[in-house]
C-alpha cells in the first residue's frame, strides 16, 4: 500500500480525532490545536506532541504547554480537540481536561477497565455541568454542529506487559437549556504502527498533495505497509514525529501546531521516560 492509499479514513495508519472551528460567546474562549505522534518501537512506545496552547476567539498561543502527562509507571495521556476553556478577563483556564484527568488519577490508580473509565466519565461530567452552572446560559460554548458535537478526545496509551495498548474516550456537548453531555465508553486498540491523533488529518492531507514528500524513504517508511517496530529505534520515531511537527507549523499555519515538542518514551522494561 502507498502513503496516498493509507489516507483513507478506514486506514489504521491513522487514529483521527475531529476537527472543528468554534463559534463562541464573547466571554469564554476554547483552547486547542494539537497534533500527536506516537510510535511503536524497538523498547515500546514512543509519543510526542506540540506544546501550543491556541486560543480560538483571540487568535494568540503560547508554545510551552506541555500535553503528555504521565500516568503512573507505564501509561500516559493526551487530549484533543477543545483541551479547556479560558476566561476572558483573566486569561487563566477555568476548565482544563489535563488538570482534571491529572487530579482523578492522583486520586485513583490506572487500571485500564470499567470501575476506572466510569468513574473518570462521572467525574468529567460532573465538573462541565459545574463549570456551566457558574455561567449564563448566553454565554455556555457554543454546539460543535459541523463535528458531531465532539468537545474533545482523550487518548491514554499504556504497554501492560509487552504490548501496547491505546483507549481513547470522546466526549460529547450540546449546548441546550439543560446540556446534553455524552462521554463515550472507551475504544482499545493494540497498537501495531504509527497513530496520529489532533491534526492528523491535515498533515496527511497535505502529504497527499505533495508526491515528493509523500515518497520521502525517510517518511514512506512509517507508513503502515512497510512499518516494522523491530527495526524502529527510539532516535527514529523522535526524528519522524519532529518532521511532522516542522512541516505542520511550516506549511499547514491554520493548523496551529507548534514546531516545538515533547517526546516521552514508555518502555517495556523501565516505564515512563521523557525524552527532551
Amino acid at each position: 500500500m502507498c502513503i496516498k492509499q493509507a489516507l483513507s479514513i478506514s486506514s489504521s495508519f491513522l487514529l483521527l480525532s475531529f476537527l472543528a472551528n468554534f463559534v463562541v460567546s464573547q466571554n469564554i474562549q476554547r483552547a486547542g490545536g494539537t497534533l500527536v505522534v506516537a510510535v511503536p518501537v524497538q523498547e515500546g512506545l514512543v509519543t510526542c506532541s506540540d506544546k501550543r496552547l491556541y486560543n480560538d476567539t483571540a487568535k494568540t498561543f503560547r508554545d510551552d504547554y506541555v500535553k503528555i502527562h504521565q500516568v503512573g509507571d507505564k501509561a500516559l495521556f493526551v487530549a484533543t480537540h477543545t483541551t479547556g476553556f479560558l476566561d476572558r478577563a483573566t486569561g487563566k483556564m477555568d476548565f482544563d481536561i489535563f488538570d482534571l484527568t491529572s487530579h482523578y488519577i492522583a486520586q485513583h490508580n490506572f487500571t485500564a477497565d470499567r470501575i476506572f473509565f466510569d468513574g473518570l466519565k462521572k467525574d468529567i461530567r460532573d465538573q462541565l455541568l459545574q463549570y456551566l452552572s457558574k455561567r449564563k446560559y448566553q454565554d455556555w460554548p457554543a454546539t460543535d454542529v459541523a463535528n458531531n458535537k465532539l468537545l474533545f478526545n482523550l487518548v491514554f496509551y499504556a504497554i501492560p506487559g509487552n504490548s501496547i495498548r491505546s483507549y481513547s474516550m470522546s466526549v460529547f456537548y450540546e449546548k441546550a437549556p439543560t446540556p446534553v453531555i455524552y462521554i463515550q465508553d472507551p475504544v482499545t486498540e493494540i497498537v501495531r504502527t504509527p497513530k496520529l491523533t489532533g491534526k492528523g488529518k491535515e498533515v496527511m492531507n497535505y502529504l497527499a498533495s505533495s508526491p515528493k514528500l509523500s515518497s520521502d524513504p525517510s517518511i514512506l517508511r512509517f507508513d503502515q505497509s512497510y512499518f516494522d517496530a523491530r527495526k524502529t529505534t527510539t532516535s527514529d520515531a523522535v526524528n519522524f514525529s519532529g518532521k511532522l511537527f516542522l512541516l505542520t507549523n511550516a506549511a499547514i499555519p491554520e493548523a496551529e501546531v507548534s514546531s516545538t515538542f515533547d517526546c516521552a518514551l514508555l518502555s517495556y522494561h523501565d516505564g515512563f521516560k521523557w525524552l527532551n
